[in-house]
Order: C-alpha cells, then structure tokens, then sequence
C-alpha cells in the first residue's frame, strides 16, 4: 500500500473516531438565569373578579420562576404590600385619563393575611398565595385594590423588575351583574335605547340606573335602583337607591335562560314630573338562543 494512501486511511479513521466520541449531547450548563416575576402583572393593575357569597373568595398571586433549568430545591418567595405602587398607578392613570377616578387601598379587615411567602417546590416553576377575601362592608363605589411587591427570595435569584409587583383590583360580581342593552317605554310612547350596567351588591341584588342616564357616578344619590331577584330566580323587586325618587310598579321578572330583565317602575325628577317606565334589558354577555325549531 503507498505511503500517500496509508495515510489518507489513518486520517479518516482518526477523524470518525473523533466524531465518534463527540456526538453525544453537550451539557452547556443553564443558559439564561433564573429570573422571578408575578404572573398577570403586566402594567402593574390585575382586575379580579368576586362572586359574592362565593364560598372559597381569595385573591391569588402567582409568582412564576423563569428558566432553563428547573430549580432543584423549594425556593421561598417573600412579597411585601406596597402602597406606594398603588400611588403609582394612581397618578399615571389620571394622567391619561381625566376622569379616573384613584384606586384605594383594600382594608386590613377585609382580607385574612398569615404569611407573605410563596413556595415554588423544586422541579416546579411557579408558586400561588392565596389571600382570603371577605367583601363584607366594602363601599359599592370605591374601587379597592392590594398592592404586591416581590422582595426577596430564598437563593438570591433576579427578579424582573416590570413584573414584580401587582396591584390587585377587587371587583365584586354575581349572575346578574354586567352590561346590559335593550330599550324602555316612558309611557304611553316615548322609546328610547339603554345600555345600563348594573353592578353587584349583594348575592342577589343589582343596582342599575333610572332608564335616561348613562351611569354617571355624580347621580349616583338621586338616579338609581335596587333591584332584588327573588329566590325563584325570576321575579324582582324594585326600591330606590338613596335619595332616589323611585316607586316599583309591580310585575318586574328576570328570565335567566335569556338573562333579561322586564322592569316596570316610576321615578319623579327634579321638577317634581313623574314618569312610569317599562324597560326590557338583556345582558351583553348571554348566550344566544336559537328560537328555530
């Protein structure tokens, strides 16, 4: 065999050999760090919704570990209420907007809090706190929120500093609460549309807004109804909210197949002139029924 060619031999086995011993996967180590942050925190403000008389009413904070690696022992989150991001978010929304209205501080005695902490157990990525809820003695017109910094953690891991704080926005719901759209008759024929939202105040009670007005909140006193849904789910009582000159004229019902309300009622205005009303409203959010056959 020529030298040349004996050579050109050794080479290439010496080459497959090489290639041999490298095929088998590189451990390059984790590639980006482990980086903390609250899930949903985007823009700081999370709205969460509350049913009342909900049995198991929390507010869940979900801390989320980011990398390429799992973490290999349960690592310990601390967070912190943080009222000044809170202020934050209130200033920067009133500058985008002039009619904002400030986000105030949930009260102490309106959650139950033992701990601040979120464990992620090894092999996992995220952790939850679940902070009980109790809505009882919140003030219908005030938008309450808890405000959550993530502070420190267990093994000293970053954390990402767009996401690591949420201002939680309680907002209380139940089957009736929502927006609605339909129409009413100021009697004998004035016809006009309506698109009221009628907000939870109870398990079983909405308020909602005499037929003419939109919902601002400076008529809140003179301008808006109680209506209470009956333990038949169908028929509902009207009163006035506050110093509202409202009388129920007998009949209203609720169809919750095609979550709808038929109102019959009358309010005086500040004039003195009273007007009877006949209102049908259906929520924007209900399932279509299809009325073929």
């Amino acid at each position: 065999m020529k030298p040349d060619k004996l050579k050109l031999i050794l080479f290439s086995l010496s080459a497959f050999i090489f290639w041999s011993c490298s095929s088998e996967p590189t451990d390059f180590g984790e590639q980006y760090k482990k980086t903390l942050y609250i899930v949903n925190s985007r823009d700081m403000l999370y709205v969460g919704e509350h049913a009342y008389g909900s049995e198991n009413n929390s507010m869940s904070f979900s801390v989320y570990c980011a990398s390429s690696e799992p973490i290999k022992s349960d690592l310990t989150v601390q967070l912190a209420i943080n009222p000044n991001a809170l202020d934050s978010l209130n200033k920067k929304s009133a500058l985008g907007n002039p009619l904002y209205i400030d986000k105030k501080l949930l009260p102490e005695a309106n959650y139950t809090l033992t701990d601040l902490s979120v464990t992620i157990p090894a092999n996992a990525q995220y952790g939850v706190l679940h902070i009980p809820l109790k809505p009882q003695g919140l003030d219908p017109d005030i938008s309450y929120a808890l405000p959550l910094t993530i502070v420190s953690n267990s093994e000293g891991y970053d954390v990402n500093e767009e996401l690591k704080t949420m201002v939680y926005e309680v907002k209380m719901v139940n089957g009736f609460s929502g927006n609605y759209a339909g129409s009413s008759i100021e009697l004998p024929k004035t016809i006009r549309s309506v698109q009221p939202t009628l907000k939870a105040m109870s398990s079983n009670s909405v308020r909602m807004p005499i037929h003419s007005l939109s919902g601002e909140a400076r008529y809140i006193k003179t301008n808006f109804m109680l209506l209470t849904i009956g333990a038949d789910s169908t028929s509902v009582t009207i009163k006035p909210w506050l110093d509202a000159q409202i009388t129920d004229l007998g009949k209203s019902t609720y169809d919750k197949t095609r979550q709808s309300f038929y109102l019959r009622y009358s309010y005086t205005d500040a004039d003195g002139k009273t007007f009877d009303i006949e209102e049908k409203i259906t929520n924007l959010d209900a399932p279509v029924i299809d009325t073929e056959e």
